[in-house]
């Protein structure tokens, strides 16, 4: 069967899986607060400003306006060997991606270890299938996957006050700040070691979120940036080539020029999200941290003039927010084309190739974040990871796991569903990203953005931290009207009072 025919096949399946509006607990594909997503946003509760969005379904798709290409698919297993070690997994060769050797890893003879997890259809149906080739090649061992259909945090979590806790499962930063330091997490890097696994083989700003003290407690599975997604019809129209969309004050033009119409027709050349998990991409372009030596410093003079500039283009007409637009998110009036720009990330692919969405039509273009005079070129980025219990009845097996589900054959079965993009460098040059012109610009963000859970006070901190900001600050400005300059000292002062406890 040819390329194309098994892509159109993988794309056909993907579109008719039911989509589980599980919005609210951590989950899957991490994404800011508010976003829509193919699962609720890992390290945060969504913003009050920002109403969950439908739940995105998986789409083989990577973006309406290029031809597809051949998905990269996962590898089969190698063939499994007795004894309790396995045969070496071939991780795939696309873009020439690293082999392990698994034989090299002894786990215990008839371990059965419990795998928790949430995420959409789509992603279950991935860690389903992955557990599926862990065990055939460690055949003396069993790894049951169970989703975990909401409030995910609470659930892992309460069973490892109850002694109930799996042995291996999905691992945001808010639950490696709580269980790292309690030393409820298995260290993953004796088991690295064995299979020549090193932690330079991922981003290292996502595998910096799993480390403490000089270990590794959990491997990101995947990460999706923020870009800038444009609809190239308006575009075209406008006269406006995306391409050339790279500096802030090219944003603001083709903003206006993408403006058209009144009334309810209106069509906005930008949608905006009142959360600093969009904009504070922005203040670290314009040479301004969030947070710096435990103190906000996100209202310092640059910081503000990047919110500002967010502002003034709303001021002027061109850009409406999600709920002025009569959408649940930035993504729906994407789809809608009541917003010609929008500023996401990989989870608004699945849902643009879904039907139910409306925006399957929609022929768009991605480009890295548009950046001010003398700025630097950087995105956030979102990330989820697997990690082990350190109380695990089969420790050995449990690590195996671990790495198993994040090698190179289990991240390319992730590629093609577009829900997010893999956190092992060796698959940016994959061919599925060659070919697909969206996918490439979310793929290589990967190289210089900065992972959300880090930039606010730490992972344990975080959720508090972006909810002070956006109440007394984001939405304030973008919704409530407020100076800039005000509302960030307001929020300034919150965040500090939070980073003090």
């Amino acid at each position: 069967m040819s390329h194309k025919r098994i892509y159109l096949v993988t794309l056909l399946l993907a579109l008719v899986l039911p989509i589980l509006a599980a919005c609210g607990g951590g989950t899957g594909e991490t994404t800011p607060s508010g976003a829509a997503s193919p699962s609720a946003a890992a390290s945060a509760a969504a913003s009050p400003a920002a109403s969950a969005a439908p739940e995105a379904s998986a789409s083989a798709s990577p973006e309406a306006s290029s031809e597809a290409s051949p998905s990269a698919s996962a590898s089969t297993a190698a063939e499994a060997s007795p004894a309790g070690t396995a045969e070496a997994a071939t991780s795939g060769t696309a873009g020439g991606a690293a082999t392990l050797d698994f034989s090299k890893l002894e786990v215990e003879d008839g371990a059965t270890l419990r795998f928790l997890a949430a995420g959409n259809t789509t992603e279950q149906q991935l860690y389903t299938d992955a557990a599926k080739r862990f065990n055939e090649t460690f055949p003396n061992a069993t790894l049951n996957f169970e989703p975990v259909p909401a409030e995910y945090e609470t659930t892992i979590t309460a069973g490892f006050s109850g002694g109930n806790a799996p042995d291996v499962f999905l691992l945001n930063g808010q639950l490696m700040g709580q269980l790292a330091p309690q030393g409820l997490l298995l260290p993953l890097d004796d088991a690295m070691s064995q299979v020549g696994r090193q932690a330079s083989d991922y981003y290292e700003q996502l595998i910096q979120l799993y480390q403490q003290d000089g270990k590794t407690y959990g491997l990101p599975k995947d990460f999706n940036p923020l870009v800038l997604f444009v609809n190239t019809d308006l575009a075209q129209q406008a006269g406006v080539d995306p391409t050339t969309i790279q500096s802030w004050d090219d944003l603001r033009a083709a903003a206006e020029k993408m403006t058209q119409g009144e009334g309810a027709s209106k069509v906005f050349g930008l949608c905006l999200t009142p959360d600093i998990e969009r904009y504070g991409a922005s203040m670290l372009q314009n040479n301004n941290p969030i947070i710096e030596n435990n103190t906000a410093v996100f209202n310092n003079e640059q910081g503000v003039q990047a919110i500002q500039f967010w502002k003034d283009i709303q001021q002027a007409g061109f850009a409406a927010t999600f709920q002025d637009l009569s959408a649940g998110w930035c993504g729906e009036a994407f789809a809608k084309q009541s917003a010609a720009m929008a500023v996401e990330g990989g989870w608004i692919v699945p849902f643009m190739a879904d039907p139910q969405q409306g925006g399957q039509d929609v022929k768009y273009t991605a480009v890295p974040l548009p950046i001010p005079e003398g700025g630097q070129q950087t995105s956030l980025l979102f990330t989820n990871g697997f990690a082990a219990n350190a109380q695990s009845q089969y420790p050995k097996a449990a690590a195996a796991a671990v790495l198993f589900l994040t090698s190179e054959q289990n991240q390319q079965a992730l590629i093609p569903t577009g829900l997010a993009q893999p956190s092992l460098q060796s698959l940016a040059s994959d061919p599925y990203f060659q070919d697909n012109e969206v996918a490439k610009v979310l793929v290589q963000a990967g190289q210089n953005g900065r992972v959300s859970d880090t930039l606010f006070g730490g992972p344990a901190k975080k959720a508090d931290v972006v909810r002070a900001i956006n109440q007394s600050g984001i939405e304030q400005i973008l919704v409530g009207g407020s100076d800039v300059k005000g509302a960030l000292d307001q929020a300034a002062q919150e965040v500090d009072q939070i980073l003090q406890r």
